[in-house]
């Protein structure tokens, strides 16, 4: 059973991390078709049409895709005034209240988004603008984000139950390239 938890562990980084990876990439897309349509229109008085709504659907990706990353290596934002005067028995209760909440509340919204992206793919939903562009790819990206974090929270829970993990002590490992995830 333990080796089944450390395939899937594993499995889960490098999904996280690829997902990263794209929403990186993603960045360089937005960034050339924008520099591309200012090119067009400075240089040459022609508009790319569809680029603002291209943008503006790569956004899902560049947000959604990095969160289980940013999670995992705990890099979202903290307010520690309180937390980081608890002992280490609170600060453990505490992360596995935030787990199961966040857990609960994203698993929820992965439903949910999921049967958006299904109904947008039904009906062929797009953005009116310039030209019409389909909207369904972006909204799968949604789900896939969303419930990857879902995941990493349920992960950081076992780890927390199973090991007494802290989300900060994994990280700083991570961060070092000591094992312990």
């Amino acid at each position: 059973m333990e080796k089944v938890g450390k395939f899937f562990s594993k499995l889960q980084v490098k999904v996280e991390n690829w997902l990263s990876y794209t929403s990186a990439g993603v960045i360089a897309t937005m960034m050339a078709i924008t520099v591309a349509d200012v090119v067009a229109r400075r240089g040459f008085t022609y508009h790319i049409k569809g680029s603002y709504e291209y943008v503006s659907l790569l956004f899902v990706y560049l947000i959604f895709f990095g969160l289980a990353f940013a999670q995992r290596t705990d890099a979202h934002i903290t307010i520690g005034v309180l937390y980081n005067r608890l002992p280490r028995i609170g600060r453990l209760r505490t992360q596995a209240v935030t787990c199961i909440i966040a857990f609960g509340m994203l698993a929820t919204l992965t439903f949910f988004s999921v049967e958006s992206a299904l109904f947008a793919y039904k009906i062929q939903d797009t953005l009116l603008g310039a030209i019409q562009v389909i909207t369904w790819p972006s909204r799968v990206g949604v789900p896939v984000g969303i419930g990857l974090l879902a995941l990493r929270f349920l992960a950081q829970l076992i780890g927390i139950i199973r090991r007494g993990e802290l989300l900060e002590e994994v990280a700083a490992k991570e961060r070092t390239g000591v094992e312990g995830l």
